[in-house]
């Protein structure tokens, strides 16, 4: 057997410069690519032809990988479709079992050097492959890796211009504050006269302007001395704060509410952050739902899964829209016309600074967001 297989090697080996000269024909044919260096590609065909015919002869020691990597650097360089080239590998196929058919001789053993043949060149095509899934995958790490350094950066610069906007009102805002609470203390009129109305409105616009700015505070990722002071507080309470809140707007529009919170749910934190944190998801969920004709509902949900607990709000209103899903908790993002878009992205920081994780989902009629926090053992 290994001297029929010398004799088609040694057959194959003659007719060397004539199946080489096909193959390059072919190439010219189909590929017609008039930059390339002839010399250089016949060289590699060459080297390619003499690495078959080593495997027909059972002499190669070298790994059929290593050409992938050789060819498909090749393709890469002149820039010759993977569709393209891998036809030209089969028209080369084509050639060589055609010279192997024309050899006189045993039919078995053309068709055993047909079969080394159809190996050969599979292997290669396999390894063009997975050369090329390896560099697409390495390029697309380098992309992803430089997306995410970009999201950083622009977080991080979000963040500084935040913190900067919010001191630069609370300023002046303190000192129109103070002056004119000391305007108030030097009139002396009753309370329902127009002086103590307008006073009475402004000091509600001011009051309401430092609840924005403080919300604006929560959009940077700075720690201040409040983020160190934690404590264990119960979520089923927070929850029931924040629906006290909202019990009339509920009612008002007829919105049907489920709730689940079947036992204490222990988490340290800061109870003013997480109410507010809990008030934007519920606030998006009525929001959501006004936007609905009837069959308001809202379900809410507190379970504990083994060292975790997750706060679900889910809402039948509107679906997300597909294109802001991937950026629904950045900042300045809303699905409202008049929005602000900073609802989310405050929640997002304030979950993330009590080192848990914030989910949506949105399918169908439902949209769902959870809550997931480190559990404590409540006492």
């Amino acid at each position: 057997m290994t001297h029929q297989k010398y004799d088609l090697s040694n057959y194959l080996f003659d007719k060397k410069p004539l199946i080489i000269k096909e193959i390059i024909e072919a190439y010219d044919k189909e590929i017609s690519n008039n930059m390339v260096d002839f010399a250089i590609f016949s060289n590699g065909v060459s080297n390619l032809y003499e690495l078959f015919l080593q495997k027909v002869a059972g002499n190669s020691s070298e790994q059929v990988v290593n050409i992938g990597v050789k060819i498909e650097k090749f393709r890469k360089g002149e820039k010759i479709t993977l569709e393209n080239f891998l036809s030209f590998m089969e028209s080369a196929r084509l050639i060589i079992e055609k010279w192997i058919i024309s050899i006189p001789g045993e039919e078995i053993v053309k068709s055993k050097g047909i079969a080394e043949l159809n190996k050969f060149f599979l292997d290669i095509q396999r390894e063009i492959t997975l050369q090329l899934n390896k560099v697409n995958e390495d390029r697309l790490k380098v992309k992803n890796a430089e997306v995410y350094r970009l999201e950083k950066e622009r977080m991080q610069i979000l963040s500084k211009l935040s913190n900067s906007f919010a001191h630069e009102i609370r300023n002046p805002l303190t000192s129109i504050k103070g002056f004119i609470q000391l305007l108030e203390s030097r009139i002396d009129k009753p309370a329902d006269t127009d002086e103590r109305k307008y006073f009475d409105y402004i000091n509600r616009e001011i009051k309401e302007l430092e609840v924005q700015v403080n919300q604006i505070l929560f959009l940077s990722d700075r720690k201040n001395h409040q983020d160190y002071n934690l404590k264990s507080i119960s979520l089923n309470q927070i929850v029931l704060h924040v629906l006290r809140t909202f019990q009339p707007i509920i009612n008002e529009h007829r919105i049907q509410l489920d709730i689940k919170l079947p036992k204490h749910s222990m988490v340290n934190g800061i109870e003013d952050h997480l109410k507010l944190a809990v008030f934007k998801l519920l606030q998006n969920a009525v929001d959501a739902l006004l936007m609905k004709e009837k069959e308001r509902k809202i379900k809410i949900t507190l379970n504990t899964k083994k060292d975790e607990v997750v706060l679900s709000v889910t809402n039948n209103g509107p679906p997300i829209p597909e294109v802001i899903k991937n950026s629904l908790f950045d900042p300045f993002v809303s699905t409202k016309e008049l929005g602000k878009g900073i609802g989310l992205a405050i929640t997002k920081q304030i979950v993330e600074k009590h080192h848990g994780k914030i989910y949506c989902r949105s399918e169908g009629k439902w949209t769902s967001f959870q809550l997931v926090f480190p559990y404590i053992l409540g006492k």
